[in-house]
C-alpha cells in the first residue's frame, strides 16, 4: 500500500483568536475568511533582551516570511512563519562534513541518535503533547519536533538540553547496541524512501488507522528497503554484502562514542529550522539563549532543573568524562566526523557492479542507480526533471514502455537521492510474476535509457515531468514539518535556504538539452550498480559483474557507446501530447498572504437529486485534494469475488471508449493531478490530488472515467498486474501479513477476513465481463459522496463537476451488510525463513459509530510511540520488543483492536503474554493522573498532526460521513478527547481488551535458520 503520510506526529491543538475578513471575499463561500497575525518583526523588540555573546546575530537575511540567521557559533537558524494552522514544526538538523558524506550505515552514528531520542526527554516531551524523532536523510542528523505554539519554550528546551547533553551511558549502550544491528539485518534504520509517483500509482491510498499507525514499522522487514539499502553498498562502498560493521559496533568504547559526538555535534555544523505559528523574533531570542553554551567545555545542564527553570552549571567533578568503557579498552582519539567503521571514500566508478541476493519473498525487485552529482550541483533540478521523466507517474518513459506497453513489470520507481555533494539515480522495478520477466524487464529498462540519452524530450513531456514535480514538492511541503525539514536540508547540502523557496522556478527553467546532456553525462555502462532481489523459490542467478556487462551489450548495444551530440534526435512526435493549457494562478502576492490564512469549518453543498458533498476551503498551499467516494465494495465481497472491487477501480483508470489510457494519463499528469484508488472495508472510490489551478479539468476527467470506463480487455490485463504486485507486497510485509493473518482467525468467513487486496486466485480469473458486472452493480446504482479539501471556492467544484455529473436512473436505497460472528480465541500461524518473529494479537472492537471511539484513541496515545507504555515496558525495561504498535480500527458493523510487535523468535511467548498484560492492566488499574493528561494532549495533537496533510483529511471525512458520525467531529476531536475520564479508560479497556477471547495472527521467525542472502557474485 501507499503511505501518503509520515509518521503520526503528536501536535497540541490550539485555538487561534485574532481574525479579520480578507477584502474580495471569493465566489460562494458565504463569509469573509479570518485572517491571522501578520508575520513579526525581526529587526526590533519593545523590550530588550539578554542573549550571549556567542549567540549573537552576525548576519541577517529575509525573503517574504522566511528568516535566516547565523549566529556568532556557527549555529544557522531559519525560521518561517506562518499561521494557518496552530502548529509548529521545529528541525534540529547537524549537516555532514565532507569526510562524512557517505552512504554506507554508520552503526556509531545511529547510536547516537538512538541515545540522544532515549531517557527521560521523551516522557517530558509526551507531556507536553509534543513529540521527537530521529530521521536519517540524505546523510544528516535531522531531529524533528511537533509541538503545539504554547508549549513551544519548553519543547525547545527539552530538545536542546537532550542535543547538548546526551545520556550516553553504559546501559543504554548495550540496551541500544543490538536494536540498531537487528534494524540493519532487516534493512531499517537506513531506508532511503522514494518519492510518491505521480498520477495512477499502482498502489491504493489508504485512511485505515492500521496503516497510519504503523506506517513507520514499514522500515522493518521491507524487502523494497533492504534491495535499495544494498543498492548503496554496491554503488558506494562496493560492498559484496551489508556495509554494516556490526564488529565495530559491538567493540565500541564509550570514549570512542564521546569523541565522535563531540565532532559531529558541533555549533557549526547545526541547522535550527522552525515553519509554523511563531513570532520570528521571539523564537530566535529563545534559541539564541538555549544554544548560549553549546560547543563550550561546561555546557552540562542539571537535569534536576524543571522545564523553564535557570539552568543549573554543574560542580567541576560532574563535567569530567567516565572512565568506563565498553568495553574496558580505550581506542586511539578519533578524526573529526570519523567513526570507528569508517571506511575509506569509494573511488569513482569504471565497471558495472552487480549483486544478488534471496530472500523469503513473493515477488522480485530489481534496483538500478547511476552516480550523479549532489544537491549542490546545479544540475540537480534537471536530475529531478530527468528522474520523474523516466520513472515517475504512469505516463512515464518506463511506465509507458515496461508496464502499460509490454506489461512486464508490475511496478516502476524512480528517486533522485541526493546528499551535498553526490547523489544517486535510482530506478526500481518490480518484474511481473513470471520467471522470465526479470532479462525481459532489465532488457527493456537499458533500452528505454539509451533511448533517453540520445534524444531530446519533447515539450509535453517536459510539462508532464515539471507538474508531477510541482505538485509533489507542494505535498512535501504541505505541513509545517515538511516546510521546516525542506528548509533544514537545503541550508545543509549547500545548496542554500533559498534553493527551497525558488525550488518551482529552478525546476520551470530546466531545458530539454539540460535533461538530455546529463542523462548522457550519467547514465553510461560503467556507471551502473545493479542488485536483483528474488525469492528463494526462483533459479539462481549466475550472472558476475563482467557477464553481466556483457548481456547488457547485448540487450542494448548503443548503451556502452559515448553519445554523438551531432547526432542527438528530438523525441518522437508520438511520445506525449502536445502541451495541456494550465489554468491561472493566483499573484505571489495573494499567494502569501494566503498561506496564513486560517481554513474555513467543512460545509455541506449536497444537491438535492444529485451526490452528498462536503468542501473544506484551505488555501494554506496551491491544490486541493477531491475523494469521490462509494459505500461497500469489500463489505459485499466474498471468497469467490475477493479484489473484484480493486481490479474495477484499476480498470476504470484505463480511460473511456473514447479517450485511451495514454491520452488521459499523460494529460492527468500534465495538470499536476495525482489520482489514486481508495479501497477500505465499507468505501472505496477514487481521491484526486491535482494543483488548484487546473482542479475543474482534472476532475472532470477522472468524473467520466468514472461514469463510462472502457474496460477493454487489455487494459484490465494490464491493471491486474499492478494488483497482484501489491498482493504479494502485502504478503511480504510481515506486519501487515500478521495483520490479515489475525483478521481469518477473528472472522472466519466474513468479508472483513479478507486480503486487502484480494486473493491472487480470484484476480487473476477474472474477465471484463465480471468487471463490468460487477461496475453496474455498485456504481451505477448508487451516487457518490464527494468530499473536498483544498484551495478550492466554495462550491464552485461541487456546482461545475460534481452536482450535475452523476445520473442514475435506479438507485438502491440500502446495501445489505453481514455481521461477523465472533469466532473463540483462534490463532493463524505462517513460518518464515527470518530472523524475527512478528505478532498481532486483537479482540473484537467498537464499530465505526461507537462512542468509545475517543476513549481508544486515547488508550492508543498512551501504548504507541517513543516513551508510549509498550516500547517504554517491553523494549527499553524488558528489552521483548524491537518495536510495537496499538491500533483500533473501526469499521461498520464492528471494529478490531490488535497490537503488534515484532520479537525475537525465542521470546514469542514472553512478548504476547507481556503485550496482553499490559492490555489487562488498563482494565484493573487505569491510567494514572499524569498518564491521562499526556495521553489527552498526545491523542488530540497527533489527530491535528494527521489532518494537516489534505489527503488525509478528506479520508478521515469518509469514515464520519458513511458511519454515520458528525462530520465536524473530525475537526473537533480535541474537544471529545478532553473529556475522557479514567473510569472511562478502565470501562472501555475491561469491556474489550479480554486475553480469553484475544486470536493472534503470527509471522513466526526461525533463530535456528536465519535468512541467508546467496553470496553475490562482485567484483
Amino acid at each position: 500500500m501507499q503511505h501518503v503520510t509520515s509518521s503520526v506526529r503528536v501536535l497540541l491543538v490550539v485555538i487561534l483568536a485574532m481574525t479579520f475578513p480578507v477584502a474580495g471575499a471569493l465566489p460562494q463561500s458565504g463569509r469573509g475568511r479570518p485572517k491571522v497575525p501578520q508575520p513579526s518583526s525581526t529587526t526590533s523588540n519593545p523590550n530588550p533582551v539578554s542573549v550571549p555573546a556567542a549567540t549573537a546575530v552576525i548576519k541577517q537575511e529575509q525573503a517574504g516570511t522566511t528568516s535566516r540567521f547565523v549566529l556568532h557559533n556557527g549555529i544557522t537558524v531559519v525560521i518561517n512563519e506562518q499561521h494557518a494552522s496552530p502548529i509548529v514544526a521545529a528541525v534540529a538538523c547537524f549537516k555532514a562534513a565532507p569526510l562524512d558524506d557517505e552512504w554506507g550505515v554508520n552503526g556509531s552514528a545511529t547510536l547516537i541518535k538512538r541515545l540522544i531520542l532515549n531517557g527521560n526527554a521523551q516522557i517530558q516531551l509526551r507531556a507536553l503533547g509534543a513529540y521527537q524523532e530521529a530521521v536519517a536523510s540524505r546523510g544528516f542528523d535531522s531531529y524533528p519536533l511537533i509541538v503545539s505554539p504554547g508549549k513551544l519554550k519548553e519543547a525547545l528546551t527539552i530538545q536542546a538540553d537532550s542535543l547538548q547533553n546526551p545520556q550516553l551511558d553504559d546501559d543504554a549502550i548495550r540496551r541500544e547496541i543490538p536494536r540498531i544491528m537487528a534494524e540493519a539485518r532487516l534493512g531499517g534504520g537506513r531506508v532511503h524512501r522514494l518519492p510518491a509517483s505521480g498520477a495512477f500509482t499502482n498502489r491504493t491510498v489508504t485512511s485505515e488507522k492500521s496503516e497510519l499507525a504503523v506506517s513507520r514499522l514499514r522500515t522493518f522487514d521491507d524487502p523494497a528497503s533492504y534491495s535499495m539499502a544494498r543498492l548503496i553498498d554496491i554503488a558506494f562502498t562496493s560492498a559484496s554484502s551489508n556495509s554494516f560493521n556490526v564488529d565495530a559496533l559491538r567493540s565500541i568504547t564509550r570514549e570512542q562514542l564521546l569523541e565522535l559526538y563531540r565532532s559531529r555535534y558541533r555549533p557549526e555544523n547545526l541547522i535550527v529550522s522552525i515553519a509554523g505559528d511563531v513570532p520570528t523574533f521571539d523564537t530566535l531570542v529563545l534559541i539564541q539563549q538555549l544554544y548560549g553554551g553549546f560547543g563550550e567545555p561546561a555546557q552540562a545542564i542539571d537535569r534536576s532543573s524543571r522545564v523553564g527553570e535557570p539552568a543549573k552549571r554543574p560542580t567541576a567533578s560532574a563535567q569530567k568524562p567516565r572512565k568506563d568503557a565498553l568495553p574496558a579498552e580505550r581506542s586511539e582519539p578519533l578524526k573529526p566526523n570519523q567513526s570507528p567503521e569508517s571506511k575509506p571514500a569509494a573511488v569513482a566508478q569504471d565497471k558495472l557492479r552487480y549483486a544478488a541476493d534471496r530472500g523469503d519473498i513473493t515477488q522480485s525487485i530489481v534496483n538500478v542507480g547511476f552516480h550523479v552529482p549532489g544537491a549542490e550541483s546545479g544540475d540537480s533540478a534537471a536530475l529531478d526533471v530527468l528522474t520523474v521523466l523516466l520513472g515517475q507517474g504512469r505516463a512515464s518513459l518506463l511506465g509507458r514502455s515496461l508496464i502499460d506497453g509490454q506489461m512486464i513489470a508490475n511496478r516502476i520507481e524512480a528517486g533522485y537521492l541526493a546528499r551535498q555533494k553526490t547523489g544517486l539515480l535510482t530506478i526500481q522495478i518490480w518484474p511481473a510474476v513470471d520467471s522470465a520477466s526479470i532479462d525481459k524487464a532489465e532488457a527493456a529498462l537499458f533500452k528505454v535509457l539509451d533511448s533517453v540519452r540520445r534524444e531530446t524530450p519533447s515539450e509535453g513531456q517536459l510539462v508532464r515531468a515539471k507538474s508531477v514535480i510541482e505538485k509533489r514538492f507542494l505535498d512535501d511541503t504541505g505541513t509545517y514539518l515538511g516546510r521546516a525539514t525542506a528548509l533544514a536540508l537545503a541550508e545543509a547540502d549547500g545548496s542554500g535556504w533559498k534553493s527551497a523557496l525558488d525550488y518551482r522556478a529552478r525546476i520551470r527553467a530546466v531545458s530539454a538539452a539540460d535533461v538530455q546532456r546529463i542523462a548522457a553525462a550519467h547514465l553510461t555502462l560503467a556507471n551502473t550498480s545493479i542488485h536483483e532481489y528474488e525469492p528463494l523459490s526462483a533459479a539462481a542467478r549466475t550472472f558476475d559483474s563482467d557477464t553481466f556487462t556483457k548481456t547488457v551489450m547485448s540487450w542494448a548495444p548503443g548503451f556502452a557507446q559515448p553519445v554523438d551530440n551531432a547526432s542527438v534526435r528530438s523525441a518522437e512526435p508520438a511520445a506525449s501530447l502536445a502541451p495541456v493549457p494550465q489554468g491561472a494562478e493566483r499573484p505571489a502576492e495573494q499567494r502569501a498572504l494566503m498561506e496564513s490564512v486560517q481554513p474555513l469549518p467543512i460545509k455541506d453543498f449536497s444537491t438535492l437529486n444529485g451526490p452528498k458533498a462536503f468542501v473544506r476551503e484551505d488555501h494554506s498551499q496551491p491544490k486541493v485534494e477531491i475523494a469521490i467516494l462509494f459505500q461497500g465494495g469489500r463489505v459485499i465481497e466474498d471468497i469467490s469475488t475477493s479484489g473484484t472491487t480493486e481490479l474495477m477501480l484499476r480498470s476504470i483508470l484505463y480511460g473511456t471508449p473514447r479517450r485511451t489510457f495514454l491520452q488521459v494519463t499523460d494529460e492527468l499528469e500534465q495538470l499536476g493531478a495525482d489520482v489514486r484508488i481508495v479501497a477500505e472495508p465499507d468505501f472505496f472510490g477514487f481521491i484526486v490530488s491535482v494543483l488548484s489551478r487546473n482542479a475543474d479539468r482534472a476532475v472532470k476527467l477522472v468524473r467520466e472515467e468514472i461514469e463510462e470506463p472502457a474496460f477493454r480487455d487489455d487494459d484490465i490485463a494490464r491493471a491486474r498486474l499492478g494488483q497482484i504486485a501489491s498482493i504479494r507486497e502485502a504478503h511480504d510485509l510481515s506486519f501487515l501479513r500478521s495483520r490479515e493473518l489475525l483478521l481469518q482467525a477473528l472472522f472466519p468467513g466474513h468479508p472483513y477476513s479478507l486480503p486487502p487486496h484480494g486473493r491472487e486466485d480470484v484476480v487473476t480469473a477474472l474477465t471484463g465481463e465480471k468487471v463490468r458486472d460487477w461496475h453496474s452493480r455498485v456504481i451505477k446504482r448508487q451516487l457518490p459522496i464527494a468530499i473536498i479539501v483544498g484551495d478550492t471556492n466554495g462550491s464552485a467544484l461541487v456546482s461545475a463537476q460534481i452536482a450535475e455529473g452523476f445520473k442514475r436512473r435506479a438507485i438502491d436505497s440500502a446495501i445489505q451488510v453481514k455481521v461477523p460472528d465472533i469466532a473463540k480465541a483462534a490463532e493463524k500461524i505462517e513460518q518464515r525463513r527470518s530472523e524475527h518473529t512478528t505478532v498481532a494479537i486483537g479482540v473484537a472492537g467498537p464499530k465505526g459509530d461507537s462512542n468509545d471511539l475517543a476513549v481508544l484513541q486515547l488508550i492508543e496515545a498512551a501504548m504507541n510511540l517513543e516513551g508510549g507504555r509498550f516500547l517504554l515496558e517491553l523494549g527499553d525495561k524488558q528489552g521483548l520488543i524491537l518495536t510495537a504498535a496499538l491500533v483500533d480500527e473501526e469499521m461498520f458493523v464492528t471494529g478490531v483492536l490488535w497490537a503488534w510487535a515484532m520479537t525475537a523468535p525465542e521470546n514469542e511467548q514472553r512478548a504476547r503474554a507481556a503485550l496482553i498484560a499490559q492490555l489487562e492492566g488498563l482494565s484493573r488499574n487505569g491510567m494514572t493522573a499524569n498518564e491521562l493528561a499526556s495521553a489527552r494532549v498526545l491523542a488530540a495533537s497527533s489527530q491535528l498532526a494527521l489532518l494537516q496533510t489534505q489527503t488525509q483529511h478528506a479520508l478521515q471525512y469518509a469514515p464520519a460521513i458513511f458511519y454515520r458520525r458528525q462530520v465536524t467531529d473530525v475537526d473537533n476531536a480535541g474537544e471529545h478527547l478532553s473529556k475522557v475520564s479514567s473510569d472511562d479508560v478502565k470501562r472501555v479497556a475491561s469491556t474489550y481488551f479480554k486475553a480469553a477471547t484475544a486470536s493472534s495472527g503470527v509471522v513466526r521467525g526461525a533463530a535456528s535458520q536465519p535468512q541467508a542472502p546467496s553470496a553475490p557474485k562482485q567484483d
